[in-house]
């Protein structure tokens, strides 16, 4: 098995959990959009405020980031737990240059 250095996910393995929360995120922001509040979502959701704030700026991911999400080929530190403990850059270069050093 072709393992990351902490014996993680394999590096053409997508991390499905990184991926339902890029989609989760898009689907809020789609909703934000629509003028649904965020604890409307929240509760519609199953989640709280506090946990919205954390993933939503997974829906301003770079386009080609969120490609090699999909196919398993972004850093191995490049995860949801770090997305929840890490503010994102709205910048895609800025994006790409963070993400990159994981």
């Amino acid at each position: 098995m072709n393992e990351g250095p902490a014996g993680g996910r394999s590096a053409s393995s997508p991390d499905e959990t990184l991926i339902q929360n890029i989609a989760k995120a898009h689907l809020w922001f789609e909703q934000i959009k629509a003028g649904r509040t965020l604890s409307e979502i929240a509760k519609a959701e199953g989640t709280t405020n506090g946990r919205i704030y954390q993933l939503i700026d997974l829906a301003f991911l770079a386009p080609d980031i969120i490609r090699d999400v999909l196919d398993g080929k972004h850093p191995p530190g490049f995860t949801s737990d770090w997305c929840v403990r890490h503010t994102l850059p709205g910048d895609w270069q800025d994006q790409r240059a963070l993400i990159a050093t994981l």
